[in-house]
């Protein structure tokens, strides 16, 4: 990422240089692999983001082939969103696209490791990744200090790297339900109102025991 930028490129390329001087060539390996996983996935988002609305499902399932293809005989790779994770191959049939602006990628990759699941994450290339990288850095401070003082929030940090100029990787939280699409069920004033959270809170826990534990934690942030 910081190759992009005028101010630090001059240093970062020299800093690089004695990194890939020093690790040894099987590390030097493992960095070309990543950085062309990298440009794989952002030449389908542009691909599929120059696409018009009826061909994009076409052009995505079409363009996939070019990550299997870089998995092929067998070839695995650390996913640079989290080294400690090595994938060797993508889902095709679970591969898909959000119809946000940025029309972000979803892609489920392969566990290298049997025993563990699908890594899915979100290419996304139009937003400046950084800023949400020292959010969630900020976060992960207050989460901290909270635990240190007896306080855990439960809370579900993230994974965000930036890749490129506006441009990165986001961990996909499994599970997880978008403030937009609680809204959507409170029709078209649903971000206008109230209550709309507190209604889908007491939906989804009928229990009033459940209930309240949910609106206890939520006070915690006000």
């Amino acid at each position: 990422d910081a190759q992009n930028e005028a101010y630090f490129k001059s240093w970062y390329q020299k800093l690089l240089a004695a990194l890939q001087f020093c690790v040894g060539k099987a590390l030097r390996d493992e960095f070309s692999k990543e950085r062309k996983l990298i440009k794989i996935l952002g030449d389908i988002g542009e691909k599929v983001k120059s696409a018009s609305d009826h061909q994009r499902q076409e052009v995505l399932k079409k363009e996939i082939g070019r990550l299997e293809e870089f998995f092929q005989d067998g070839n695995i790779c650390r996913l640079p969103l989290n080294p400690a994770l090595c994938i060797k191959g993508i889902d095709r049939d679970a591969c898909s696209y959000f119809t946000s602006n940025a029309l972000p990628l979803k892609i489920p990759f392969i566990n290298a490791n049997p025993m563990g699941k699908n890594i899915s994450i979100i290419f996304k290339a139009g937003d400046d990744l950084r800023q949400d990288m020292l959010v969630l850095q900020i976060i992960q401070v207050m989460d901290n200090i909270w635990l240190q003082e007896g306080l855990d929030m439960q809370m579900i940090i993230y994974r965000c790297l930036s890749t490129g100029k506006d441009q990165g990787l986001v961990q996909m939280v499994p599970d997880a339900v978008t403030l937009a699409k609680i809204h959507r069920h409170s029709g078209l004033i649903g971000p206008l109102k109230e209550n709309t959270i507190k209604k889908w809170f007491s939906k989804h826990n009928h229990l009033k025991a459940d209930y309240e534990k949910v609106c206890c934690a939520g006070d915690h942030f006000r």
